[in-house]
């Protein structure tokens, strides 16, 4: 019997940069060998452990467990990331359907830049796990939760081709609704950003006593936000940066098993 043709697999267009050696490392270089050992590595939901954080971001940012949990009759799970510089100020939003009361659950997190002064040495990793906040929404708040989201284009297919910098500011979303799936994309700056209206119910939550208390940061004008990764002199103070690139209905390439490679960092 003849055996079919064995299928090479691809790989994500993203590029990791190691600040510290200005390198720059394509993720097809980085060898086949340590596939293997990521291939479990897929995101499971928020995680309190920033190691399992570096290992699952990519993925999560795809939302690979929400898509492959997404099915008729499943309840409805939205993911909501807004990143303003990965090295400085990131806010995760996972809010969860209840169907036996129409309202929803939302665990908010805020991960912010180490802050030195407050490092346990007993637990050096504490501070990266960040403010956490659980919030009930009614079902009045959810339905004009998932309005807005309406209004905002979250539902209509994502600017493909659109390139996403770790150390600029955007937003990308993903869930599951009524057994379908939508993701979507939201750089800063452009029309689509601007135009977003999803932000508000989540301003007010964190605004709320139920919220994380971390205000959002100032957003830089636009001619100064950050398009595209570093460069030259810029690499040595910038750290790990990553870069994503949006598709039609997600980020290009298969996530899952290479999350650790675009989220490397300093441990």
């Amino acid at each position: 019997m003849t055996r079919p043709p064995e299928r090479r697999p691809t790989f994500p267009r993203a590029a990791l940069r190691d600040g510290r050696r200005g390198r720059i490392a394509t993720v097809a270089g980085l060898g086949m060998a340590a596939a293997g050992l990521l291939a479990g590595c897929a995101s499971v939901g928020p995680t309190d452990n920033p190691v399992a954080r570096k290992l699952t971001w990519v993925s999560y940012l795809n939302g690979d467990d929400l898509r492959a949990a997404c099915t008729k009759g499943e309840t409805d799970r939205y993911r909501l990331v807004f990143n303003a510089d990965y090295q400085k100020h990131v806010r995760t939003y996972d809010i969860v359907g209840d169907r036996g009361t129409g309202g929803a659950m939302v665990e908010a997190r805020v991960l912010e830049a180490t802050d030195l002064a407050r490092i346990d040495l007993d637990d050096p990793a504490a501070v990266a796990r960040g403010p956490i906040a659980k919030a009930q929404l009614s079902p009045r708040q959810f339905a004009l939760f998932v309005l807005r989201l309406y209004e905002s284009g979250a539902f209509e297919p994502a600017p493909s081709g659109v390139r996403l910098p770790s150390n600029g500011v955007y937003w990308l979303i993903n869930g599951c609704r009524r057994g379908s799936w939508f993701f979507n994309a939201y750089p800063y700056p452009s029309d689509r950003f601007s135009d977003i209206r999803f932000d508000g119910p989540l301003k007010e939550l964190d605004g709320s006593g139920q919220g994380t208390g971390v205000p959002y940061p100032v957003l830089p004008r636009p001619q100064d936000a950050p398009r595209t990764l570093p460069t030259g002199g810029q690499v040595d103070s910038a750290g790990v940066v990553f870069e994503v690139q949006v598709g039609r209905d997600g980020l290009v390439g298969p996530t899952a098993p290479f999350g650790a490679w675009l989220f490397a960092g300093k441990e």
